[in-house]
């Protein structure tokens, strides 16, 4: 949850709740945005439907995750540069 809040974006309520039950634009696409104008709601935009997904309890984000994610190989996470 720190990696969401620290990389996720920030969007108004106004432009969620705009969005939710239709189609969210393209240039969200694979973000998490965060309701900063709430409680920091999170919620995953789907590049395959630009659907939002809900991050709510740890248990629910994790799901929607492995359930979303593409999968990666130990080769390719080695090829991630790290930030630190």
């Amino acid at each position: 949850f720190n990696i969401m809040r620290t990389l996720g974006l920030g969007a108004t309520h106004a432009y969620i709740t705009k969005y939710l039950n239709k189609t969210f634009p393209a240039t969200v696409s694979g973000k998490i945005l965060l309701d900063v104008q709430t409680h920091g709601e999170a919620y995953y935009i789907n590049p395959v439907n630009l659907k939002a997904y809900y991050l709510g309890r740890p248990a629910d984000a994790y799901n929607i995750m492995r359930t979303l994610g593409l999968g990666i190989t130990n080769a390719n996470v080695g090829k991630i540069v790290s930030a630190e």
